[in-house]
């Protein structure tokens, strides 16, 4: 082996020392490979639950839940819960030393093999905005929506139609409006 490739060999080594440390910061002071599942600070501060993260924590190797203090604990509640419920830890963690906006990990006893994976879950606003329905059907998760609305959720996004209720007469006569179209 040449001097050259030597020197090679410890600059590629020092290389993935800092990407490691980087991945460490940016997953609350976990490794890559030993995260199951991750949720930024805005889709924690959102009303509804990711049922991913509360999967990732029924999985036998997940041992660790971590959640940033600055992160409101009304927002952490259900996560905390589901973790005392299937008996893995949890910790509220901070520090200056974190990066990125990752703001919930679901942590695994063993690595993994996830280098190439986006580990942070896919938004549930997104899914609305590309079925071309709008983040307003989003956020009326869990309320009454019109006929109208509902006739297009089952056209465009049928696995989320048991997250919404359908307005009845009685509602449009009492004069509750849709969570959605903001119509009687």
């Amino acid at each position: 082996m040449s001097f050259k490739n030597i020197i090679d060999e410890r600059e590629k080594g020092k290389i993935r020392f800092v990407k490691s440390q980087v991945e460490k910061a940016y997953y609350l002071g976990e490794f890559k490979e030993n995260v199951i599942a991750a949720l930024h600070k805005g889709q924690l501060e959102e009303d509804s639950v990711y049922p991913e993260i509360l999967e990732a924590m029924k999985e036998s190797d997940a041992v660790l839940m971590k959640m940033r203090r600055d992160v409101s604990l009304k927002k952490l509640k259900p996560y905390i819960d589901e973790a005392e419920k299937v008996g893995i830890k949890y910790q509220l963690v901070d520090g200056i030393s974190y990066r990125g906006d990752v703001a919930l990990v679901v942590v695994s006893k063993e690595a993994m093999e996830n280098a190439d994976e986006d580990l942070v879950i896919r938004d549930m606003d997104q899914d609305f905005i590309d079925a071309g329905l709008g983040e307003e059907f989003s956020k009326a998760r869990g309320k009454k929506i019109c006929s109208s609305c509902f006739e297009k959720l089952e056209e465009k996004l049928p696995e989320y139609k048991g997250s919404f209720k359908k307005m009845s007469f009685f509602d449009k006569l009492i004069g509750h409006k849709c969570a959605a179209c903001n119509k009687k």
